[in-house]
């Protein structure tokens, strides 16, 4: 039974993804696997004494054309962004312009932009401030990286979840609240930042490796009481101040 283990284990790092495989077992392999032993996407066919490998990989979504690219009023010039258009939302993918103050759309004609793709935003060295919409759920890994002039973003509150590095070396923004709707966060979301004060609003929220050890200077934590963070920042020798 173990020679049949690794042979699944090999036959699923090699077809993962393709269309389905099987392998035949050797006679000194014939007895027929248990359900527990075999892959979650693997099935046994006792006739053929075969077993079957399945997919794991699911294919990448399709984009679409807007039927228009209206963008809500005072925002920042699709000129100067890159976007992907997907069935039901929009994503913003890039920056191209010269903006210093940012305003993101909250829809592209009549998809709603509900997230910030990976490294959209990475070394727009001379932006200052980004207005996110509250149509955004997720900021991507390393979003906001290297932006060295940023001083002021505000997440929003229908915000799920934030990347790995997403403000990574944003190193003139001194405040920044992570709102309550936030429930995941990745490593090094901070790293290279030199925060004064960070407000985490949600009070589950544990603090998982997001570079404040590595501060030259330790800032603030605000959180409610009883918080999560609040526990690490006291472990760890950060001021704290309880919030309602």
């Amino acid at each position: 039974m173990k020679k049949l283990a690794v042979l699944c284990a090999s036959v699923l790092i090699l077809f993962s993804g393709c269309a389905s495989k099987s392998v035949s077992q050797t006679p000194e392999e014939n007895a027929s696997p248990t359900e527990s032993e075999l892959p979650e996407n693997a099935s046994y066919d006792p006739d053929s004494n075969t077993v079957y490998i399945f997919p794991t990989t699911e294919p990448p979504e399709e984009t679409v054309i807007p039927d228009s690219v209206d963008i809500d009023s005072g925002a920042t010039s699709l000129d100067s962004l890159k976007y992907e258009v997907f069935e039901d939302r929009a994503v913003i993918t890039d920056f191209t312009g010269k903006e210093t103050d940012i305003i993101i759309t909250s829809h592209i004609g009549s998809y709603p932009v509900t997230e910030i793709g990976h490294y959209a935003f990475e070394a727009s060295w001379d932006v200052t401030s980004i207005t996110l919409p509250d149509t955004v759920t997720i900021i991507s890994e390393q979003a906001f990286a290297d932006c060295e002039s940023l001083t002021d973003i505000a997440i929003p509150e229908t915000v799920l979840s934030i990347g790995r590095g997403a403000f990574s070396n944003c190193s003139a923004l001194s405040e920044l609240t992570i709102p309550a709707s936030v429930t995941e966060t990745q490593e090094e979301m901070l790293t290279g930042c030199a925060l004064q004060d960070l407000y985490i609003l949600n009070p589950d929220l544990d603090y998982n490796s997001w570079g404040l050890e590595d501060a030259e200077s330790k800032c603030t934590i605000h959180a409610p009481a009883g918080a999560k963070i609040l526990d690490w920042a006291e472990e760890h020798d950060f001021p704290t101040e309880e919030i309602s």
